[in-house]
Order: C-alpha cells, then structure tokens, then sequence
C-alpha cells in the first residue's frame, strides 16, 4: 500500500504516451470503486485530442497542464441511476482509484475538480455533449512526469481525534 504515500500531484509531463495495456489498468481501477448501492453511476470519457485539450484548457483555467499531457480522463457520474446524493462520493471514489492506478503504473497525474462549480460545469458538458443526466465531476491529466518532484508528507496527527472532538 505505498502507493498511496507515493501519489502526488504532477502538473508537468514529457508528452509521451500512455501505453493502452496502462490504460485499461487505469480505467479497470477505477471501474473497481465503490458507489452508493453498487449503482455504478460513473462512465469515463478518454480525451487524447490536442484539440479537446486546448478547449479544456479554455474552459478550466486551472487545468493548464493539460496542454502537456498525452491524456485526461473526463470522470462523469449519471444522476439517473446514481443513489440518493451519492454522486459526488461515487465519482470521487472512482477519481481517486485513476490518480492511484496511474501511479502504480508509474504515470503523473492531477485531479481537475469540476463538480459544484457551475461555471466550469457548464462549459465542460457544453464541450462533451453530455446530457442533461450526465453531470461532470473530475478531469484527471495523465502521463509521464517531467520531473520527479518528491511526494508530500500528509502525516498530521493533531488531526486525529478519539470518540469525539474533544
């Protein structure tokens, strides 16, 4: 499980692919998270176009590392079959499973929020069609690091309490 303390955030890529067998991996994984009620609401959508990532980059301004990288991976969640209010959770869950299976594979990454912000929402199911269902929550950059910055040490123990807050 040192993957885990060995995911980090890369905003910097060489531009060489990501081998389809990698892929598979990464998107077999992030099939493999949990959802509310195994609705399985998420679905995925590979993005490689040159073209698609200028606009993404238009549309998110934050995601400029996407100009980069050799893909993304749109995470979307369909609320028609998504339990409750268990979207989110469920694409998290699933976004969270890319970031680690990228790294396991020895590809960078970063996490994209989209969800809740309904500027950029928007203009992300404007870009990819997407249905009225069908909500964007994530876009996560993919590809070989350039650079080799070191993971960040998470550990905080005053943030752990026992049985209450207090």
């Amino acid at each position: 499980m040192d993957i885990l303390f060995e995911r980090k955030s890369v905003r910097k890529y060489t531009g060489e692919d990501v081998k389809q067998e990698d892929l598979n991996y990464i998107l077999r994984s992030a099939m493999s998270a949990p959802t509310a009620r195994n609705t399985r609401c998420y679905s995925f959508i590979v993005v490689k176009s040159k073209e698609t990532h200028r606009k993404i980059a238009e549309a998110h301004k934050t995601a400029q590392m996407i100009l980069q990288a050799p893909l993304a991976i749109l995470v979307v969640g369909d609320q028609n079959i998504a339990y409750g209010g268990y979207l989110s959770q469920d694409c998290a869950a699933a976004t969270q499973n890319i970031l680690l299976a990228a790294t396991a594979k020895g590809y960078g990454s970063v996490w994209c929020g989209i969800y809740s912000n309904e500027e950029r929402s928007k203009a992300v199911e404007k870009l990819f069609n997407l249905p009225e269902n069908i909500k964007a929550f994530s876009i996560v950059v993919i590809g070989k690091s350039a650079g080799d910055p070191p993971p960040k040490n998470g550990w905080q123990p005053e943030k752990i309490k026992y049985e209450a807050w207090k």
